[in-house]
Parts: C-alpha cells; structure tokens; sequence
C-alpha cells in the first residue's frame, strides 16, 4: 500500500530529478497536477493573504488597546478579554478545521495571544521572573498546538521564543552584557537583540540550535511530509543561522584584531566557512533553493570585501579597485546563479 504524498513544485522536483525527467515531461506533470497559476489560484492566494494580514492586525489592535487602556481596565476586565480572545481563536481553529486557512489563522492568533496574556499576568502580579522565563513558559505553552497544528507559522513563532529564551538567558545568568554592549539597550530592543551575536559564544549557542532545527526540518521534507513543503520555514532559519555566524566574522575582521574584540574569537569565521559550505552543496545539488544560494553568495561576498578593506586599503586610490571588485563578484555571483537555474530548469 503507497502513501499518497501531496501534489507540490518541491515533490514534482524531486520526482522528476530521481526518475529523470525532461523539461517537457516535467512541464506536463506540474500540468497534469494543476499546479500551474491560473485565476482561481491567484484568487485563493488573495483570499489567504487577506485573511493572515486581517488576523495579523486584529491581534496588532489588541495589543494596542491594551497599551492605550491600560490604566483604565480592571484586572477582571483584562485577563477575561484575553482569555475570551484566545477561546475564541480555538473555536474558529475548530470549526473550520486545523488544516483550513481560517483554522490555522486562529490557531497562530491564540498562540500569540497565549504570549500577551503571560505579559498581563507579570505586569498585574509583578511576579518578578526573568524574561527569559516568560519566553520559555509561552513556547512550552504552545507546543501542543505547534505539534497538532502542523503549520510552518507556528513553529517559526515556537523556534523565535527559543532563541529570544536563550539570549536572555546568557545575557540575564551566564554573562551579563556591559561597556558598550549594555549601552545599546538605550537604542531600543531591536537594536539591542542584533548587537547580542557580537558575543561569539551566543552566536555559536545560536547558531547550533538553529541548525538543528533546519536539519530536522529537512529531515521531514526529504521524507515526504506534506506540511513541510513549504520555503518559508527553511529561508528564514538559513537566514537566521547564517546571521549568526557572519555578524562576529564581520567584526573580527574590521576590528583593530581579535585580541581587541571583546567576546570574539575564531569559532565563528569557521563556522560561517562551514555553514556556507554546506548550504552551497546542500541547496545546489541536493534541494533547489536558489534564495539561500544568493543569501550564502552575499554573505561571502561580505567578508572578501571586508578582508579587502581591512588588509589592502592604503589609500583613496583603492576606492576604485575596491568598487571594480565588488561590482565583479556581484556579476561572478549573478553568473553563477543564472548558471545553476539553467541546469535545474534543464534537469529539474
């Protein structure tokens, strides 16, 4: 008895690449599969992008009556709108179906709204735990609905409150930040969050959990599991790991040298060569993704430019040299790139 396995680009890519297909036979297999954009397609798209972008801002409005209201609420009033919007993003979840648009909506939105309520519930008792804490409980919290679910949405908002537990809580026990580091806060979070992968040691916790996460991820997508398809999930953490270990490289090249760097050292360069390695192999040869290939290309073409600024930059004269050789791996890059779609168009 086979499996059925859904009709997707990724799965018709793989089929074609291992019985291997010609361009006209895999043309009339997306054919055949229906996969190919036409009006009622673009409409469902439309349809789904409203409706995320209308939770998205229902949720945005809740969170800014309650920083406009809160004074003014009793604590009844705010833990019952709360716990009312949450029941009422399950009900939607469970009337329409997990698997539907609207039922995934509202299953994302309660698990927000799960975060919002554990906000609440630290500002009215002052219960005085860490903020890493908070991050942790919300993502414990909402795993059961992650595992049911079965929506890459979820589990990037799951993997984004790891990583924020796990910069707390280095930056809250193991080594509270200071100097420069701490004056950032005054820049805002955002700011502040970026500057936390200066830290090679964070950067390396980082960017291990994260890889794990991408190399369990594709783990599920080479097997077959259907809501695991998606590039989404896998951009976004490619994106965050490759972050992770380019920031602290960057640094340590531009720095007076590493001894200078405070909480910088070698580990970081090599495994940026390795990450990058592995991705330029990986996503060419093995899974088709041509966005981490570019993001993997710019980042080493960051830290050549960086070596070349750091070491060869004697005068205004380079400036010249400088800018012909970015404008030469950008169009090597672009070659390159164009290069490799071609064969996957020609050997999907």
């Amino acid at each position: 008895m086979h499996k059925e396995i859904q009709a997707s680009y990724a799965n018709l890519q793989e089929m074609a690449r291992r019985l291997k297909l010609s361009e006209k036979a895999y043309r009339r297999a997306v054919a055949l599969a229906r996969l190919t954009p036409n009006r009622t397609g673009w409409f469902t798209l439309m349809d789904r992008f409203l409706l995320t972008l209308g939770a998205l801002l229902i949720v945005a409005g809740i969170a800014a009556f309650f920083a406009g209201n809160w004074a003014a609420l009793s604590h009844w009033m705010k833990f019952t709108l709360i716990q009312c919007g949450i029941l009422g993003s399950v009900l939607i979840a469970w009337r329409f179906g997990i698997d539907s648009p609207a039922g995934k909506t509202g299953l994302f939105a309660a698990a927000f709204l799960t975060g919002v309520l554990l906000a609440v519930f630290g500002q009215i008792f002052q219960t005085g735990a860490d903020p890493y804490g908070l991050f942790l409980t919300w993502a414990l919290l909402i795993l059961p609905w992650a595992v049911i679910g079965r929506q890459a949405g979820l589990w990037l908002l799951f993997q984004l409150l790891l990583n924020l537990s796990i910069i707390m809580y280095y930056t809250q026990v193991l080594h509270p930040p200071d100097g420069w580091w701490e004056l950032t806060r005054l820049l805002g979070p955002l700011v502040w969050l970026g500057t936390t992968v200066m830290d090679s040691t964070l950067a390396s916790y980082l960017f291990l959990f994260n890889l794990a996460a991408l190399i369990l991820w594709e783990f599920g997508n080479h097997h077959g599991v259907s809501w695991m398809q998606g590039s989404l999930f896998p951009r976004l953490i490619a994106f965050a790991i490759m972050n992770t270990v380019l920031i602290p490289t960057l640094i340590i090249i531009v720095a007076a040298g590493i001894g200078n760097a405070s909480g910088l050292h070698m580990i970081s360069p090599i495994l940026w060569l390795a990450a990058t390695a592995l991705a330029l192999y990986y996503y060419q040869h093995r899974r088709h993704d041509l966005f981490i290939l570019t993001l993997s290309l710019l980042g080493a073409i960051m830290v050549i430019t960086s070596l070349f600024i750091r070491h060869l930059m004697t005068d205004s004269g380079s400036l010249l040299l400088l800018a012909l050789m970015v404008m030469a791996q950008v169009a090597g890059a672009a070659w390159w790139l164009r290069e490799v779609a071609q064969r996957w168009e020609a050997n999907p």
